[in-house]
Formats: structure tokens, C-alpha cells, sequence
């Protein structure tokens, strides 16, 4: 993973003839990653820094959960880590701000605001049917471009490279915002599921589906689309509804799911992980934030990280 993550490129001294052994492995990367290759492994199978982070969150809660020792599970909860590619970041944090971090994220969460405001038809472009053709319009990209500037460090990065961050995430940005929505007034979703050219009173075009908390609500669909993907959606959008996600948290699920360093042809890539792991710790904070004067959720925080990679 850190060789296809980093674009390494190893050499064989001994002519890429090495026998792999728990010796030689630390010794010749070149054959070690030849072999692995050899037996089937590949790149493209290879989860997101976010996507790992989740998994190992998870598991060690998981863990935790069929420990009886009240001590241990302590101990094993403070030293508890989610491992990206090149950093590890504690799953466990101070639930306060520093005073500087308190100032970013009120920095950020106000670019939000603007950004929501000024972008209200972003969700209701009716793209359904084919989630490759979400590219951002160039008046989104600019005030989605708006609200990234907001994260120390993102205004460094090569133009280039912030493009590609842009127009990659369009599909997750999209979702998270249409979860905000939705949250905030289901009914007003509907109207980001009309099919193109549709008339919203045809009882055709619409089915009910019923939420979680008892309520229905009318979501649109298209007979050509797909209705597991429809489904899909809707699961997500009340997922997000049931775990009561803050303003905060969904500014800083934005600006995670954009400084994603696995996007092809980034060049800055270990600078977006930095990026990206400096926001994680902001909503890590956030999560503990949150807990306090309510029952506290431990697992909020791997739980926000499991809807981001749904």
C-alpha cells in the first residue's frame, strides 16, 4: 500500500532475483513488491485513506466491545489508532479546541454557511441516472473553490491539483449537501430527484418511502433509474438524519471527502494528506463536542468516517 500510495519506484540489486524470506523482504523492496503483484494483488483494490482510517476505527471499537476488563478496554481505548499511509492519527482527542483551532473552525464552518447559501441548486441539478456525468458546473467549482480556501494550506497547492481535487469529489460533495438538506426540510429534496422535463403533480413519477422516525416522505424517480440506487440514496440520506449531523461536522465531511490524496494525476500528494489529516482532527474534536451534555458516542466520530465512504 505506502509503495502504490507514494509512486515508488524500486531497483534490485541483485537483478530482481531475490527469494522473498522474512529477512530479505526488508531488504529488497523491488522483489517484495514484484511478488505481491505476482500473486494477484492489485492497486485498484487498494482502500482510500478515509476508508482505512473508518475500518480500523470500527474494529478497534468492535474490540473494545468484547473486552470485560473495564482497565484494559481503557488502556486499549487510549492507544487506539487510525493508521493512513504516512501518519497515524489518535482516535482518541482532547475534546476541547486550542484557541487557534477554534478560530479555523469558526473560519470554516462561516465559509460553509456562505457557501450553502450562495449554492442551493447544487443538489437540484437531476443527475441520477448517471453519477459519471456530476461534474460541477464552473460557477459551483468556484464557490465550492470559496469554501476550501477557508482550510490552511489549500490556497499552496498548484492550481492544478486543486482542480483535480474540485472536480473528483463532486459526487460526495453532492450527497453531503443533499443529506444537509434533507435533514433540515425532506420534503425540499424531492426536488432534486425530478427526472428532467417531468411534471411533478404525475402520481407516476413518484413512490413513497417510509422513514426512519415514522414519516413519509414522496421521493421522484425516473422509471429508467435504477431503484437499488434510489434506495441506496434515500438509506444514506436518513443515516445522516439519525446520527443528527452538526453544521460543523458537515463543513468538515465537505473539506474530508475533497482532500482525498488518492485522486488520480494529484501531484502534492503527501501535502493533501496533511491537508486532509489536519481536518480529520478538527472533526475528531467536533465529534467530542458534540457528546458533551448527552449521552456520549465514542463511535461518532468512526461513524461519520462509515458514511463518508458508503
Amino acid at each position: 500500500r505506502r509503495s502504490v500510495t507514494k509512486k515508488a519506484v524500486y531497483r534490485c540489486k541483485s537483478g530482481g532475483s531475490c527469494e522473498m524470506d522474512m529477512y530479505m523482504r526488508r531488504k529488497c523492496q523491488d522483489c517484495r513488491l514484484r511478488k505481491c503483484r505476482a500473486v494477484g494483488m492489485l492497486a485498484e483494490c487498494l482502500l482510500t485513506e478515509v476508508q482505512c482510517q473508518s475500518k480500523r476505527l470500527r474494529k478497534g471499537y468492535k474490540n473494545r466491545g468484547h473486552n470485560g476488563s473495564t482497565g484494559r478496554a481503557e488502556d486499549d481505548y487510549s492507544e487506539s489508532r487510525s493508521v493512513s499511509s504516512t501518519s497515524r492519527i489518535t482516535t482518541r482527542v482532547s475534546s476541547s479546541f486550542s484557541r487557534e483551532q477554534r478560530c479555523i473552525l469558526n473560519r470554516i464552518v462561516e465559509a460553509y454557511r456562505r457557501y450553502i447559501i450562495q449554492d442551493n441548486t447544487h443538489c437540484s441539478v437531476p443527475l441520477w441516472s448517471s453519477l459519471t456525468n456530476t461534474d460541477l458546473t464552473p460557477p459551483q467549482t468556484e464557490k465550492l473553490l470559496q469554501f476550501l480556501r477557508s482550510v490552511p494550506g489549500f490556497e499552496l497547492l498548484d492550481s492544478s491539483d486543486q482542480n483535480t481535487l474540485l472536480s473528483s469529489s463532486s459526487v460526495e460533495v453532492m450527497f453531503l449537501l443533499l443529506a444537509q438538506q434533507f435533514s433540515e426540510n425532506p420534503t425540499s429534496v424531492s426536488t432534486a430527484l425530478y427526472p428532467a422535463n417531468s411534471n411533478n403533480s404525475n402520481p407516476d413519477w413518484a413512490k413513497t418511502l417510509e422513514s426512519k422516525s415514522g414519516n413519509s416522505h414522496r421521493i421522484l424517480t425516473h422509471s429508467g433509474l435504477n431503484d437499488e440506487l434510489l434506495r441506496s440514496v434515500v438509506n444514506f440520506l436518513h443515516s445522516m438524519v439519525t446520527i443528527a449531523v452538526t453544521e460543523a461536522e458537515y463543513a468538515l465531511l465537505t473539506a474530508t471527502a475533497v482532500l482525498c490524496s488518492d485522486r488520480p494525476s494529484l501531484r502534492a500528494v503527501s501535502c493533501v494528506e496533511n491537508l486532509q489529516e489536519f481536518v480529520l482532527e478538527l472533526l475528531s474534536r467536533a465529534c467530542c463536542c458534540c457528546s458533551q451534555g448527552t449521552a456520549q458516542d465514542p463511535r461518532r466520530f468512526a461513524r461519520l468516517l462509515g458514511r463518508l465512504t458508503e
